[in-house]
């Protein structure tokens, strides 16, 4: 059972380059200032100028024009843009890079995909009112199938994944690949490497 693989919040040079080691598909940043996980595309170019190129960059942004998201992107050398605010689909039609659409579903509520957007994935995370992501909260997983039947794209997996649930949710889901980042942390922002590792194993268990 092997799927794409998102370690995400990093906010040190020494986290990224233990969580490299492990072998992701791919490591994040969050550029949405408010956030506990907040990093410089400045700082990010750097820690990550090494890494194999098989490992994916994304930058993940809230609510910001598009303009200042390319910047910000070209800045820290990341690739893919993970969209977590209110954006509108019409703004980003002739978006240069590869977006990755967040799509918070509240308990009870409905798992269609938004109209509008090109993307390169969706990512499925849980609605909570206070906060656009990494709030550790546990989502809907039957709500989160439904979704991964009708997106007609890849899906990644985000809510409160852990090394400890993350096998049950994928056998539930069945989403593409999943997204982790309060699960594997010994407090915001720091990675507890230990389980990271034993996270990425679960997700790669055949």
């Amino acid at each position: 059972m092997g799927c794409f693989v998102k370690i995400c919040g990093l906010t040190s040079e020494a986290d990224v380059d233990a969580v490299v080691a492990l072998k992701p598909d791919a490591i994040g940043f969050v550029f949405w200032p408010q956030s506990k996980r907040a990093v410089k595309p400045e700082d990010v170019a750097v820690w990550t100028r090494d890494i194999p190129v098989t490992i994916r960059r994304v930058g993940v942004f809230v609510d910001m024009l598009p303009e200042d998201i390319l910047r910000t992107m070209e800045l820290a050398n990341v690739e893919i843009a993970q969209l977590h605010g209110a954006e509108q689909h019409s703004d980003f039609v002739n978006f240069p890079r590869p977006i990755w659409r967040a799509v918070r579903i509240p308990r009870g509520g409905t798992a269609i995909p938004p109209a509008g957007w090109s993307v390169a994935a969706y990512l499925v995370d849980t609605y909570s009112k206070g906060a656009p992501g990494g709030t550790g909260e546990v989502g809907d997983w039957k709500l989160a199938r439904e979704f991964v039947n009708r997106a007609m794209k890849p899906v990644l997996l985000a809510g409160g994944l852990t090394p400890e649930n993350v096998r049950e949710a994928l056998n539930v889901v069945k989403p593409w690949g999943v997204d982790v980042s309060s699960g594997v942390e010994s407090e915001p922002g720091k990675k507890d490497i230990q389980k990271v590792k034993r996270f990425i194993e679960q997700c790669r268990v055949e």
